[in-house]
């Protein structure tokens, strides 16, 4: 029997995150920093994988069922980056948060080497699954009993019922039966979406295989050539639109707003960065690597499609909103079509010649996109209140403006405590009023990745993303460079006047000092890429 080599050093980086999800398990009080420290290793080991030769294992023949090459280690380190980001902001949480952070990081860097559909399936569910009992709600460390101090206020006992507190000393919801509830529908509605979307790749995935006999995505290149169109054409629909989901592409999109709302800042910033970049790198590998050469006509149809819808239905949905984090989570289904377009010009013959640079593009602005997004979400959970903001002009803790008076009804009081509901965790756009005058770091940070998401300088990472993708659709689909240009012209009229609430007028002093040095980090590393965008193009370059 022939067993198969290992390469433990292509796997170093994937050995590295499994020891910290393994340590955040039952680290205690150190799980937290253990799985800071185990994911800041593992990122540190890809970059160091990367400076060497191209690696693969679990090889089958020529073919490898795990490579670590430039591209897949570049989304290892940023992986785990934006998993030590996430951390950085979530304050202090129950030892279960830290361990499930883990692992979905675990799952992305096993995701960034995977080459053969089962990996690629396994691991994209592995930084799934986790997800779905962190957006529903904060896991907090439970905190030791307090004294009631000046200014606090305590509980009211109503005439007719139990005791009614409308905030405790820590700033907790005056609604938590409901923040429970609304926090319980977001995790459900992921988890059935995202099932449905599993077993519709799954199934896309098994064509493929009947189609071609093997799993691996170089042997589709071969093996899909004489397979029957049908099946082919059916299993790359299937396959191509369940990985979609992840990345919010339309027409799989209508959980993000609803669950990026609900769930907790943190866990939305993962969403929205590590989450999607799953997404992304999952359908550039079975493209780029499998489908592009034997079965590019009926995936780049599919693309196309999908990146048509998600351009038309994020900026729609995106112009109608009002409050930040649905803003933000649907301009990021169009972001999504942005990142399939350059994929889609493998509908053509001249796309498929040209095909490494159209995945080496869309790789490219996934990238971009990502840190963009990071770098707005962390700023916003730096400025926002650890839970929601009352609805209507409330302070910043979540309380609201008076205590009802003894001779308000129990009605009117739950009202006022529902209040607290209206408009989640990120707030309205309102409330963001001034505030570079009152909170200049996340402001800058935030101002700076909202004219990146918009294409526009000086945040040079968005322009130089946009400009990557346009090139490639110029040469091979001019309609499409059309359709990416009218949405991102179409994008400016959400995000010049998100720009300008930040710029002008003067809000409420936020909390200062929150999370300071994660946010100067992800701004750092903004400034890095726009300064420097080789930096990420190069990671970024595709080859067989």
């Amino acid at each position: 029997m022939r067993v198969q080599a290992i390469d433990h050093a292509a796997m170093l980086p994937l050995y590295l995150a499994a020891a910290a999800a393994v340590v955040a398990l039952f680290g205690g009080r150190f799980a937290k920093a253990g799985m800071m420290i185990g994911l800041t290793a593992s990122g540190v080991a890809a970059v160091w994988v990367a400076a060497g030769a191209d690696r693969a294992t679990f090889g089958v023949g020529d073919w490898h069922s795990y490579a670590a090459d430039d591209a897949a280690m570049g989304a290892a380190a940023l992986f785990a980056g934006l998993t030590v980001l996430v951390a950085a902001l979530s304050g202090r949480r129950a030892g279960e948060y830290w361990f499930l952070l883990a692992v979905s990081a675990s799952g992305g860097i096993a995701l960034a080497g995977a080459r053969d559909l089962i990996t690629l399936i396994v691991a994209l569910e592995t930084l799934t699954l986790p997800l779905y009992v962190l957006v529903t709600g904060p896991m907090h460390d439970s905190p030791a009993p307090q004294a009631p101090t000046e200014g606090s206020r305590t509980p009211r006992t109503p005439a007719n019922g139990p005791p009614t507190s409308h905030a405790s000393t820590d700033g907790a919801q005056a609604s938590p039966t409901r923040a429970g509830r609304d926090g319980s529908e977001a995790g459900v509605t992921f988890l059935i979406a995202s099932i449905t979307s599993s077993a519709t790749a799954l199934m896309g995935a098994a064509l493929l295989y009947a189609a071609s006999g093997t799993v691996h995505l170089e042997g589709l290149t071969t093996g899909l050539e004489g397979a029957h169109a049908g099946l082919v054409a059916a299993g790359v629909a299937l396959l191509l639109g369940g990985i979609a989901f992840k990345l919010a592409a339309a027409p799989l999109h209508a959980w993000a707003p609803l669950v990026l709302e609900r769930a907790p800042l943190p866990v939305a910033t993962y969403l929205a960065s590590a989450s999607k970049l799953g997404g992304a790198v999952a359908i550039v590998w079975v493209v780029h690597f499998g489908l592009a050469a034997s079965a590019g006509l009926s995936a780049g149809i599919v693309l196309a499609a999908l990146s048509v819808a998600s351009i038309v239905i994020g900026n729609l949905g995106a112009l109608a909103q009002r409050r930040t984090v649905p803003l933000l989570a649907w301009s990021g289904i169009a972001h999504a079509g942005y990142v399939l377009a350059p994929l889609a010009v493998i509908a053509t013959a001249a796309g498929r010649m040209d095909a490494g640079t159209a995945a080496s593009a869309a790789l490219a602005y996934a990238v971009f996109f990502v840190l963009l997004e990071a770098g707005a979400f962390a700023a916003l959970t730096a400025v926002r209140p650890s839970t929601p903001s009352t609805f209507g002009g409330a302070g910043r803790t979540g309380v609201p403006d008076r205590e009802p008076a003894a001779s308000d009804s129990r009605a009117d009081a739950a009202v006022a405590a529902d209040r607290t509901q209206d408009i989640g965790e990120g707030g309205a756009i309102a409330d963001l009023t001034g505030l570079w005058r009152t909170a200049p770091l996340p402001a800058a940070v935030l101002l700076f990745s909202v004219i990146g998401l918009a294409g526009l300088p000086p945040a040079l990472a968005g322009t130089f993303a946009k400009v990557a993708i346009l090139e490639v659709l110029a040469s091979s689909a001019v309609w499409l460079a059309v359709v990416v240009a009218a949405g991102a012209v179409l994008g400016l009229a959400y995000y010049l006047p998100l720009v300008r609430t930040l710029l002008v007028g003067r809000g409420p002093l936020p909390s200062k000092g929150r999370f300071a040095v994660a946010v100067a980090l992800i701004g750092l590393a903004l400034a890095v890429v726009s300064l420097a965008p080789q930096v990420v193009l190069e990671f970024t370059s595709l080859s067989r």
